[in-house]
């Protein structure tokens, strides 16, 4: 399916959901997208050890 008619076919079901079924979709794709980058950074070890997350939440929560 062209990607033109992609969009126009989730406007079109979108408009037929009510907000909160809306919400809900658009959670769950923002969601699936942030899982999927947290798995590609834990590939390429994009991570932080227990002591060094400490480090840097106790410098947020100041």
């Amino acid at each position: 399916m062209p990607r033109q008619n992609i969009k126009e076919e989730v406007a079109k079901i979108t408009k037929q959901l009510s907000l909160e079924d809306a919400n809900d979709i658009f959670y769950r794709i923002i969601l699936e997208k942030k899982l999927e980058q947290a798995e590609e950074d834990i590939k390429q070890g994009r991570v932080y050890t227990t002591e060094q997350a400490k480090v840097k939440l106790k410098k947020w929560f100041k």
